[in-house]
């Protein structure tokens, strides 16, 4: 009769201790929807051209096509510059010939003419490229804007909230910073180092093409270790909060597991699961955005090395020919090309090594 008293007692005791523990069911199918619609709804608006999934399912062959049809897309035919071009240094290299025989201070002369005439021709066709490179630069801008939220919280709901906060905050704000640079400064450095090459061609004496080399290397140096810094401490801050996160999950398991009677070993796996799931749709989520981004960037950076090809080989040319005024200003040209092609390929590097190293380190 003791006996059945006191173990009365006990249960009674171990009721009231109990704590009430409510189960959820999670739906994979339904969170990874929720995400991939506002990922569609992004694409959709910055005219990216296809939905998450087909972003996710492209091979190679077909990115490389679509970055073709892009930049077969865009303004001017550097193809078709490069004829003008030789055609206009031909013409140099004859009136030079004729006129250094006919009168010996009429060389420089048509060199001049032949040298704006060059210029006309290539001009329009250059602050072409240069504002769809700016227009690359604040369109990613605008998108990296409202997808790292998108990604940064299919990373928190993963588990991984330590690591989020530092990719948002840090990402984003290189990402305005660089937007706004580009923005307010690039243009003018651009045009000013167009027209440096203009005077430094025109005028032989006055030779501006150090000063454009001299902007080539400071931009291109300042982005390029500007870039490798800053991924570096994002890799840093991204990896050690990795670690947090990681112990954090884990001890989050030890304590289901501890602490849900018979079921807590099953409790503890099931949550290991849907953790691995969320993972799965965070991956998916930051892969589309740096592929979209690569579409965005990676079309007028061709654009660039394409008229920077031309410049070569009209340089090449008008050695050949001994137009000596022509070479000096298509190699002006092709620096300044250059610029605008380092701040596009470090900016769309930047971003998708940032996504890449978090994607790689929020995990465990």
């Amino acid at each position: 009769m003791k006996r059945t008293g006191l173990s009365i007692i006990i249960i009674i005791l171990l009721m009231m201790l109990s704590v009430p523990l409510r189960a959820y069911a999670v739906d994979e199918q339904e969170s990874s929807s929720v995400f991939s619609e506002q990922l569609d709804d992004i694409l959709s608006n910055y005219d990216i051209g296809t939905s998450s999934d087909e972003i996710t399912a492209l091979s190679f062959g077909s990115f490389s096509k679509a970055i073709t049809a892009k930049v077969k897309e865009s303004e001017g035919s550097p193809f078709r510059l490069l004829g003008t071009i030789l055609l206009v240094t031909l013409l140099s290299a004859l009136l030079k010939n004729a006129g250094s025989a006919a009168f010996k201070c009429s060389a420089d002369i048509y060199g001049m003419v032949c040298v704006l005439t060059a210029v006309t021709v290539v001009s329009p066709q250059l602050f072409a490229a240069f504002s769809q490179s700016v227009e690359a630069v604040t369109v990613s801008g605008g998108f990296i804007s409202v997808f790292i939220p998108v990604f940064s919280g299919a990373t928190a709901a993963s588990g991984h909230i330590t690591s989020a906060a530092a990719y948002d905050v840090a990402v984003l704000a290189a990402s305005e910073l660089i937007v706004q640079l580009v923005s307010g400064f690039l243009m003018p450095v651009l045009s000013a180092a167009v027209m440096l090459s203009v005077t430094g061609s025109v005028f032989s004496r006055n030779d501006m093409s150090g000063v454009v080399q001299l902007l080539k290397k400071l931009i291109t140096w300042a982005m390029t270790i500007t870039m490798t810094v800053f991924t570096g401490f994002v890799t840093l801050k991204c990896s050690l909060a990795g670690k947090t996160d990681g112990a954090a999950t884990k001890a989050a398991r030890f304590v289901i597991s501890g602490s849900v009677p018979v079921v807590g070993g099953a409790v503890s796996d099931a949550y290991a699961a849907v953790r691995s799931s969320f993972d799965l749709i965070r991956g998916t989520v930051g892969t589309a955005g740096c592929i979209a981004v690569l579409l965005i960037i990676l079309p007028p950076v061709m654009q660039l090395m394409l008229f920077r090809f031309v410049m070569w080989i009209g340089s090449a040319a008008a050695e050949l020919f001994d137009a000596e005024h022509i070479k000096k200003l298509l190699s002006s040209f092709d620096s300044s090309l250059a610029i605008a092609q380092s701040v596009l390929v470090c900016y769309g590097v930047m971003f998708v090594l940032c996504t890449g190293i978090l994607i790689q380190t929020a995990g465990g």
